[in-house]
């Protein structure tokens, strides 16, 4: 951990920012930083920013390696949000997109 994080840790811990080192909501509110699901500051720090051991895999494992794959297969779309209704909705136009796949855009189209 660098300097500046532990820095602020300490800098919220004795009320000097109201924002989380890691998940960056206002004292006290936490929220998962894949998921959206509130969390203790506890489990905050301890998976840096997610609420479970899941989700930090999830973020700092699986999703590098999608992007990776992405890439590799020509697949413009950055978006890592499988709910991203701008990217279901239409923005997304690769076909083979792994984040969001055919059967989500078509659901999405079929609901406008």
């Amino acid at each position: 951990m660098n300097t500046d994080k532990k820095q602020h840790e300490q800098d919220y811990l004795d009320n000097k920012v109201i924002d989380c080192p890691w998940c960056w909501k206002d004292k006290p509110n936490h929220s998962c930083g894949n998921c959206y699901t509130e969390m203790t500051q506890e489990n905050c720090w301890k998976y840096e920013g997610f609420c479970s051991e899941k989700c930090f895999k999830y973020m700092k494992e699986e999703l590098p390696r999608i992007r990776e794959e992405k890439m590799k297969h020509g697949i413009k779309c950055t978006c890592d949000d499988p709910n991203c209704y701008k990217c279901i909705g239409g923005n997304c136009k690769d076909e083979i997109c792994p984040t969001h796949t055919a059967l989500a855009k078509l659901l999405a189209r079929k609901s406008l």
